[in-house]
Order: structure tokens, then sequence, then C-alpha cells
């Protein structure tokens, strides 16, 4: 038992280390966008930083129910999990397109099946991969594109010592960005 648990307590802590700390390098970010080529030719697409399916399951991957049982799990344990993070109805995500979305972070090596079983394993290097790519999507991506694309009325009469410093920090990157397209010499269409 004790062995059980210092192996759970071990893994919660890598899991707590890789939130603080995950880094991809360019390459690598750019590698896992462009499509993989089997061996037997076969040609899988590369991962998307916005696909609402990818996405939902790389969500329900990281949940730490995962951590007690040693980061393994099969497709049928973690379908109703990835179904509530797309916010999709059973008849709308197949289990068959979450084997499919599944088989995509396989050829990446992202997550690799359990020879002589019908477990999965997300692999370290899958667990801070799928860790990045929530953290562009749900702390950057979104709320930026959100921001520039429909930008709520209400916030432009706030008074600034209202303003949190995430927004501050929001805000100066969109004027960044509206500064470059003036500098480079491009309109908005």
């Amino acid at each position: 038992m004790r062995k059980k648990l210092d192996g759970i307590i071990d893994r919660y802590l890598d899991v707590q280390q890789d939130i603080l700390e995950t880094f991809v390098d360019r390459e690598q970010l750019r590698q896992l966008t462009q499509p993989t080529l089997l061996p037997n030719g076969r040609r899988i697409p590369g991962l998307k930083l916005d696909h609402p399916r990818q996405l939902a399951l790389m969500h329900s991957l990281l949940r730490c129910c995962y951590l007690a049982a040693e980061g393994t799990f099969t497709t049928r344990e973690l379908y109703p999990q990835t179904l509530q993070a797309l916010r999709r109805a059973p008849e709308e995500y197949k289990l068959a397109s979450l084997r499919n979305d599944l088989w995509k972070l396989r050829a990446k090596g992202l997550v690799e099946k359990i020879p002589h079983s019908r477990r999965y394993r997300l692999l370290p290097h899958g667990y801070q991969i799928c860790l990045v790519f929530l953290k562009l999507y749900e702390k950057i991506y979104a709320p930026l594109t959100a921001g520039i694309l429909q930008s709520f009325v209400a916030d432009q009469s706030i008074p600034k010592e209202k303003i949190t410093a995430l927004d501050c920090r929001y805000n100066a990157v969109i004027q960044a960005l509206d500064d470059l397209v003036d500098a480079v010499g491009l309109k908005a269409a």
C-alpha cells in the first residue's frame, strides 16, 4: 500500500511541476502541426491548436484521475470525460471518433497503447504537449482572439484602476499588433 501511495504522490508532484514549468521549443511545436507519415505510407494530419475535439481529448487526458491508475486508461473510460469537455451528446461525437482522435496523438508519440491490452498510457512528453496546447489555447489564443474579434463595448467605460492586470496585458498585445500592422503598411479589411 505504501509503495502504491508513494507512486501516486510522486506522479502528482510531477504533474504540479509540469503545470508550473512547461516548455516546448518552436521546432517541436511546428512538427506537431505537420502531417505524420507512417512506415506503411499512411498520412495522419497534424495537430491543430484550435481543434475542439482534440482540445477536449487533451483536457480529458490531463485529468488527475489517471494519477492513481498509473496514467493508464481505456477509450471507454476517457469517452464520457471527453464528451463533457466537448459539451456534445454521444450522437454528435461517437466513441469511434474519439479513437480516431486518440490515434492522431499516438502517431505523434504522445500516447502509447499498452501491448496485449486495451489500455493506453499518456507519455510524459505527451502530458507536457497536451498541457502546452491547452495553456496556449485557453490562456492566450481564445481570450486574445475574443477580445479582437468581438470586443465588449461596455469595457470601454471601465475606469483604468479597475481593469485587471491580465486585461491590461491583452490590451498591450492588441495595441502592439495594431502598431505592427500600421508600421508594415497593412490595412484592416
